[in-house]
């Protein structure tokens, strides 16, 4: 394993880094107050070409994504995005998931369809799984339902948490198929922007943090979809554990939100005029320890992702996900320790990374994380796909 940064992950973390510091930073307050996707941070990676990093070279994309040639270039972009902005990094997160998703498992016609725009167009394309009430029942325990038809599906449900769905060309929505078991008939549909039935429920994303990072509710009521818009086969989302391969970008956006937050203890402890404190020494640098060990789980991890075993790849995803959530809650509590209690009045940066940590990190489950490494190493069944 080469520690050392290629030319090209070099060339691209230097690129986003100048994007984040320059450009996304500055926006980032004012789409948090007027809860604003942050469209022209997207526009910015189109311009580019890094809308496409998921898609396979040969498609026309950079190649990356964990099932892709250089697994670590996408984490890269979003770590770095993640530094300044987490609800930047998000919709990130969540668009070129979906690319991966089609191009990995879609037809050549769905590349063409779906893909195409986004490489010559800049178009989004969204995804959702969560909807009310899935926690309790589990992970593939869709109230949503396709009805299956002669020429496509019906669809009927509410969704939440379906981030880009207001600006989204496409957004691949799961469900099940009517009459079948959850999993093996667990299928994604990619609903167009404008399709009958399918509606944005106003006001209903007004979290605490992440506030930019746009997710309403969506309902679906007898919207119909054709044929051609399930993406795969019943049942492989499930089946080949693509939950799991999602978790890595979740660690780069916990990662590059504590490198946030350090650069910002960095310049704002001498002005406060602690620097020389002991105290406040040491809690900073426990603080980057915790962020430098990390970092490398998340890149071996990425790496695994190249070697074949697919089982380990996962495995190891989740333990360096367990530890970026770990390291970013260990992050916020030292980090208000010593920037005390009047960083955290007001609209600055500092106070929007904190609560947008907050509640981002309340996505990965950190107790079902290490039941499942203990299940694994104990010989028992097991689902690295289960974040739930």
């Amino acid at each position: 394993m080469n520690f050392n940064f290629s030319q090209s992950q070099q060339d691209l973390y230097e690129l986003v880094g100048y994007l984040a510091r320059e450009h996304f930073a500055a926006r980032a307050a004012e789409a948090e107050a007027t809860q604003s996707l942050p469209l022209q941070n997207l526009k910015d990676f189109q311009a580019h070409g890094l809308l496409g990093l998921t898609i396979a070279r040969e498609h026309g994309g950079k190649g990356s994504g964990v099932m892709g040639e250089d697994p670590v270039l996408y984490l890269l972009a979003i770590e770095q995005t993640a530094r300044v902005d987490l609800s930047t990094a998000h919709c990130l997160h969540i668009h070129l998931h979906a690319c991966h998703f089609i191009d990995q498992t879609g037809t050549p016609e769905q590349r063409r369809m779906l893909l195409r725009p986004v490489l010559e167009a800049g178009e989004l394309i969204g995804a959702v799984g969560s909807e009310p009430g899935r926690t309790a029942r589990g992970m593939n325990m869709f109230n949503t339902v396709a009805q299956p038809l002669r020429d496509g599906y019906v669809l009927n449900g509410r969704k939440n948490y379906a981030t880009l769905a207001t600006v989204a060309s496409n957004l691949i929505v799961f469900a099940t198929l009517r009459g079948s078991e959850p999993a093996e008939g667990n299928v994604a549909i990619a609903v167009p922007r404008g399709a009958d039935g399918f509606c944005v429920v106003d006001d209903s994303w007004d979290p605490v943090g992440m506030r930019a990072a746009i997710s309403p509710d969506v309902l679906l009521e007898q919207c119909f979809v054709p044929g051609d818009r399930l993406i795969g086969s019943p049942g492989t989302y499930p089946r080949e554990r693509w939950q799991a391969r999602h978790y890595l970008s979740l660690s780069a956006q916990y990662l590059g939100a504590c490198e946030g937050l350090f650069d910002s203890l960095s310049e704002y402890l001498p002005r406060r005029g602690t620097a020389g404190d002991s105290f406040t020494q040491l809690r900073l640098g426990e603080i980057r320890v915790a962020i430098d060990s990390v970092r490398w789980l998340v890149y071996r991890a990425a790496w695994l992702w190249t070697q074949g075993d697919l089982q380990q790849a996962e495995l190891f995803s989740l333990v360096a996900r367990h530890q970026a959530t770990l390291c970013a809650t260990s992050v916020m509590d030292k980090a208000a320790q010593i920037a005390g209690s009047h960083a955290l009045t007001g609209q600055g940066p500092f106070q929007r990374m904190m609560r947008d940590l907050r509640i981002h990190t309340l996505h990965s489950n950190v107790d079902k994380s290490a039941a499942t490494i203990g299940k694994y190493h104990l010989g028992q069944s097991f689902d690295t796909g289960d974040r739930l």
